[in-house]
């Protein structure tokens, strides 16, 4: 069993044209940057949580958990929870460095506040499948500790998209909630 925990940045790297309309979030356009911060539009800073287990019983091989992510970015707050499965490859036996392919398929509450040209606020959530996958690094210390990085990892999600322009009404279009991020996460943990 191993317990991780984590963090880093998770870049934006593209989305729905909804969220992507450069002449009103100042975003996605040449010549136009995001107005959002450093991480981009829809980038955060993200803390991770994972707890797994080997079928194997040791370190190594295929392993079944469930992964835990909290984003925090501007005006916004999201929470991840997903079964993940990773397959850790020793390369070589005596170094207990792992090679670790993984992908996890879940749910994604993400809650946003905006605040319009006439100053008021308006909170929204949405609910969307969260679909991560990539390869990270894990460094075995005295058969107990690890040290690990996930290299830049994909990181989509996607589904309904209520807010602005969006209403419970007949012929309301209201497009598909689609984005996309990459991870650049490092952390720590223990195995037991």
């Amino acid at each position: 069993m191993q317990f991780l925990f984590g963090l880093g940045p998770s870049w934006g790297i593209g989305g729905s044209s909804y969220y992507y309309d450069a002449g009103y979030y100042g975003c996605g356009a040449p010549g136009i940057p995001c107005r959002y911060g450093g991480f981009g539009y829809w980038g955060s800073f993200k803390l991770t949580q994972e707890f797994n287990g080997h079928f194997s019983g040791n370190a190594s091989g295929p392993a079944l958990g469930v992964l835990l992510n909290e984003e925090f970015g501007y005006r916004r707050f999201g929470f991840v929870i997903a079964p993940k499965f990773t397959y850790d490859i020793q390369p070589k036996k005596d170094l207990g460095l792992y090679i670790s392919p993984n992908v996890s398929l879940g749910y994604h509450l993400l809650s946003d506040r905006w605040n319009y040209y006439n100053g008021a606020y308006y909170h929204y959530t949405n609910h969307a499948a969260n679909l991560q996958f990539g390869i990270g690094l894990k460094l075995m210390l005295d058969d107990r500790w690890i040290v690990w990085l996930q290299f830049p990892q994909f990181d989509m999600s996607f589904g309904p998209r209520y807010g602005y322009g969006c209403a419970n009404a007949p012929g309301v279009y209201c497009p598909a909630f689609f984005v996309a991020r990459l991870n650049l996460l490092l952390g720590g943990g223990v195995s037991f």
